[in-house]
């Protein structure tokens, strides 16, 4: 009875941490991540989910590195408008204040009422 007790369960998995987290960073799912690795998702989410996460924080890092580059150095126009809506909260449509008066017209008046200064 001992010897069917020792068979069953799972087999103890030590998983390559570093490999789990270069997939992370890619932005793999944990399902494709679980399926490279060989083993179950819940085994990822239960035990390697501190890696998951530092690997997906790499990658939005290194994304985000990529793209500035792109938008300093390679001067991207593209994505200098990308970052400046996203980052600086700029927009190319206008806000509507909800005026929609006529400005008031204003023409410059002379005291000697000259009309060839005006």
């Amino acid at each position: 009875m001992e010897q069917e007790k020792a068979k069953l369960g799972r087999p103890f998995m030590v998983l390559d941490t570093e490999q789990i987290e270069k997939l992370a960073s890619l932005h793999c799912s944990t399902r494709d991540i679980a399926f490279v690795m060989g083993c179950h998702e819940q085994t990822l989410t239960n035990n390697y989910q501190e890696n998951i996460d530092t690997g997906r924080a790499n990658g939005r890092t290194r994304l985000r590195l990529a793209m500035f580059n792109n938008a300093t150095q390679k001067y991207n126009a593209a994505v200098q408008i990308f970052l400046a809506k996203n980052l600086l909260g700029m927009s190319d449509v206008p806000k509507d204040e909800g005026d929609d008066g006529v400005l008031p017209w204003i023409t410059p008046v002379k005291e000697d009422n000259n009309a060839e200064d005006i």
